[in-house]
């Protein structure tokens, strides 16, 4: 991986190929998540919490497949899901900012199998200024990175009311051996159940209810994870 600044200079040959089948998530049993993906991923992918040991930092994640390496919605063919996780959809732009700047630089992987000088859409047109498409994809990449703070203080959220709970899926896909995934925390339905009205409400007036019902509804997708597991 290259992380360059988008520049006219640097890369004014530069062309970026469609992306049928999100490129990016194969080999990935999982997709990193922000919150505003939860009603929509909810519908194709089990959704659950992980804790990064270097930083003790919870992140939410969609699960792709019940194996490491194991992307049971990739496909050389296109996509197989009906939603397309924004953190492989954006690739391979991504934004830097700098400590106490408020200015976000629009940035690329130069070595994206995505990016080539023949194939594909240009970065930039005739008077070497940025395509409209390219400033779109901008505002969008900023959005999911300002997503990305809003799904941290809704995780505080969660485990300020300790609704986080570990968890380990034991799954035996057919003709299969059986997996484990560990290091999950998902989360606890009856202790949401059990908080008093006060707590309960102030859930929903923070606009947390929403998410957090998208991710235990979501968790009825493991068996279809299974299922497809057992076909790859």
């Amino acid at each position: 991986m290259t992380i360059e600044a988008l520049s006219n200079k640097l890369h004014s040959a530069l062309k970026l190929q469609q992306d049928p089948c999100l490129i990016q998530s194969k080999n990935r049993h999982f997709a990193p998540l922000v919150v505003g993906e939860f009603v929509a991923a909810s519908q194709d992918f089990p959704i659950v919490f992980i804790k990064e040991q270097e930083t003790g930092q919870f992140k939410s994640i969609a699960l792709l497949g019940i194996e490491p390496g194991s992307n049971v919605f990739y496909s050389d063919e296109g996509w197989q899901g009906n939603y397309r996780p924004q953190a492989y959809s954006l690739s391979p732009f991504m934004v830097s900012q700098q400590d106490n700047n408020t200015d976000a630089i629009l940035c690329i992987d130069n070595k994206s199998p995505l990016i080539s000088t023949e194939h594909g859409r240009a970065f930039f047109d005739e008077k070497n200024q940025a395509c409209d498409w390219v400033s779109k994809r901008g505002e969008q990449v900023v959005s999911y990175v300002e997503q990305t703070q809003v799904t941290q203080q809704f995780i505080k959220v969660l485990l300020d009311f300790e609704l986080l709970a570990p968890q380990t899926l034991t799954l035996k896909p057919t003709g299969k051996s059986e997996t484990s995934l560990n290091g999950l925390y998902a989360i606890d339905e009856k202790k949401l159940n059990a908080l008093d009205s006060n707590k309960f409400d102030s859930l929903r007036q923070s606009g947390a209810l929403v998410a957090i019902y998208a991710s235990l509804i979501s968790m009825q997708r493991i068996e279809a994870l299974v299922r497809a597991s057992s076909k790859a």
